[in-house]
């Protein structure tokens, strides 16, 4: 039974690593396992990728999960790196209460584990939080929006998958500047999960309804070039003001070229490093902020060309 249950650990480990992007092979060097909630946008590839040469340049192993968008294979995902032994953890949420159970066996493993880009319902269960101050970033683009509509003018928003952290935060953003100029109405809102695809479909649907559109405010680029495919088949991307979140390379080249009017870049790249960073601190002993904020810049047209690739 002993030698049954044996096979049945090293299938079930094997199995686990044939689901994550490893980079490099582990040689005794300090892991850092890095679960994403998903990787299908070159925001998340980027901080992914940010975070991988972050770790060649510190001597340190990181391994990139995908969660595929999925709070279950998230948690088995932290589960199994607790159950490796890797000596610390970064995780960005798929939802806010989503990974709680892996929080929780994190801490009860004694294994430095910190959220990063979307933060978590128990986020005193994490050492720390990296990435962007989503609130500021959503104040920073409506108030761009407002002004490029001139204070008045009917806006659609593109939200993220609703509940996650990323779409209540920069929600609350937009609140708070809409408050301030009661010209301007949110006349169409719906999530698009961050998707490309998506927000096409859901912009087609908006735009068969007649409804006038002056701007289409989109929680992150990948939805804002949804929205922009959307607007060009139907002759009136020149029409709509488009705008984005993350500032991805696929951004910044529909900014390039006339498309996008403008995205907020959070330092996409460098979310990444510093996560990174800061777990090599945290598994080092060393005392690390509870918050690590990046900051929030609106890119357009006028500012693109100072703008590093990564974002």
């Amino acid at each position: 039974m002993r030698r049954l249950l044996a096979a049945v650990g090293v299938m079930l480990v094997a199995a686990s690593l044939v689901t994550a992007c490893t980079v490099g092979d582990f040689d005794g060097k300090t892991r850092i396992a890095l679960v994403m909630s998903h990787m299908t946008n070159s925001f998340t590839t980027t901080v992914a990728n940010a975070a991988v040469a972050e770790g060649r340049e510190l001597g340190l192993e990181v391994t990139v999960f995908d969660g595929n968008s999925d709070a279950a294979t998230q948690i088995s995902q932290i589960e199994s790196a607790v159950a490796q032994a890797y000596d610390g953890i970064l995780v960005e949420p798929v939802s806010k209460e989503g990974i709680a159970p892996g929080l929780k066996a994190a801490n009860e493993a004694q294994i430095p584990i910190a959220t990063i880009v979307q933060q978590a319902e128990q986020q005193e269960r994490a050492a720390s939080y990296i990435g962007g101050d989503d609130t500021a970033a959503g104040e920073l683009q409506m108030t761009q929006v407002v002004e490029a509509i001139g204070e008045q003018g009917a806006v659609a928003v593109l939200y993220g998958p609703m509940g996650s952290d990323g779409q209540l935060q920069r929600k609350a953003g937009y609140d708070a500047v809409l408050a301030e100029h009661p010209g301007v109405s949110i006349v169409l809102e719906q999530t698009a999960n961050w998707d490309t695809a998506e927000a096409l479909t859901v912009t087609e649907n908006w735009l068969s309804t007649g409804t006038h559109i002056d701007a289409i405010v989109a929680q992150n680029d990948s939805m804002a070039l949804g929205a922009m495919k959307a607007l060009s088949n139907a002759g009136r991307d020149k029409q709509v003001h488009v705008s984005g979140v993350d500032a991805t390379d696929d951004g910044v080249a529909s900014i390039r070229d006339g498309g996008m009017a403008g995205t907020v870049s959070q330092d996409t790249a460098g979310i990444g490093a510093l996560a990174v960073d800061t777990m090599d601190k945290l598994i080092r002993g060393e005392e690390v902020d509870a918050v690590n904020y990046t900051q929030a810049v609106w890119i357009t047209i006028d500012n693109v060309d100072a703008l590093d690739s990564d974002g």
